[in-house]
């Protein structure tokens, strides 16, 4: 009995390790749990090397061999533990934190609540004080105009389960019968979508308008996938352009602004002027995307010009948004077609505050 424990203890000191350790380091470990007795102890010593070389013998672990006179080292296999998470406490509170970020509203979901219980049951190793901490300090606030929705979870499971196999499904779609590929499953606004190809047409789908899922035979490659989207994905109606925005001089300070702070997704440049923070940004000519400037709080939008668009393609912006032009007359066009949309979605805003 007292080999078999410490078996299992060489094997949890290696895991949280998630490194290889030396004899003697290993021995000092094990020493520090009480598991063995003095680590300069040649007995001692002995019974570790040969609970070393049973679990070798098993091919739990592995000896690492060092050159010159330094001694073997021992690693886990990870072979044998395929599903066995190897963590250290800073990676585990950092999961933690990163879940904290979550939507509460999906949590409850099965399939995301499997990752959930993973990081509760790691999380048992913690002092209480310290989880009551983790859970106490860290939160996701939603933005004002987040939308949830509660989706059926079936529904959920077999779009992802399609999505990892390649396969294709069918479902009921506002009333109608579709049979795709799922190609991505995103959030946008605080919904998820379903991104698929229909057909030789990629579409997003809002998942919880989605009923009736069937998981089908028929597969396509992931190759196949990304060709299919890279031929077919087209928003016509967004389009890329170069503009800027002006900011209030309160936003950041001006050492903050030269260490690149971000005011937008999309931004690549930005500095202080006398009337404020000069931003200048990736525009689309959809209304989703005019929808971020009836947040913020900008005072004033800066047509595109000839020493943004300079500043753009020395930053190669073009290799990351192919979409884009680095022609004044283009940019200004689709400027000018932001600016319509956002007149249009203001004065929906103002018809309400006025009734």
């Amino acid at each position: 009995m007292e080999k078999f424990h410490l078996l299992i203890e060489i094997l949890k000191t290696l895991i949280k390790a998630n490194r290889s350790l030396e004899t003697g380091e290993l021995h000092r470990e094990l020493v520090k749990t009480g598991v063995l007795n003095d680590s300069e102890s040649r007995v001692e010593r002995r019974k570790l090397l040969r609970a070393l070389s049973t679990l070798e013998v098993l091919r739990y672990v592995e000896a690492v061999e060092s050159k010159g006179r330094k001694p073997f080292s021992w690693k886990l296999n990870h072979n044998k533990f395929r599903f066995l998470t190897s963590y250290s406490s800073e990676e585990l509170i950092s999961v933690a934190v990163l879940f904290s970020f979550f939507p509460r509203h999906y949590r409850n979901l099965p399939f995301f609540q499997k990752a959930f219980n993973v990081v509760e049951r790691f999380e048992r190793e913690l002092p209480e004080e310290e989880r009551k901490l983790l859970r106490f300090s860290f939160e996701r606030i939603p933005i004002p105009n987040e939308r949830f929705v509660k989706l059926d979870a079936s529904v959920v499971e077999k779009l992802v389960g399609a999505l990892l196999e390649n396969r294709k499904v069918y479902f009921i779609y506002r009333g109608k019968p579709f049979r795709v590929f799922p190609v991505k499953f995103f959030t946008y606004n605080g919904q998820f979508y379903l991104g698929a190809l229909d057909g030789k047409t990629y579409r997003n789908f809002l998942v919880s308008r989605i009923e009736n899922v069937e998981v089908m035979n028929e597969r396509i490659s992931l190759g196949k996938k990304r060709a299919l989207v890279n031929r077919t994905f087209k928003i016509p109606d967004e389009e890329p352009f170069i503009f800027g925005a002006l900011l209030p001089g309160t936003y950041a300070t001006e050492l903050e602004v030269k260490r690149g702070i971000k005011f937008f997704p999309t931004q690549f440049h930005s500095r202080f002027t006398e009337s404020g923070i000069e931003v200048f940004l990736i525009g689309y000519t959809g209304k989703r995307f005019v929808s971020w400037f009836l947040v913020e709080k900008v005072l004033s939008l800066i047509p595109p010009n000839r020493e943004m668009i300079e500043m753009a393609k020395d930053l190669r912006i073009k290799e990351r948004e192919p979409k884009l032009s680095y022609s004044l007359r283009t940019n200004r066009r689709r400027f000018q077609r932001f600016k319509e949309k956002g007149v249009e979605i203001l004065k929906l805003r103002m018809s309400v505050f006025n009734s």
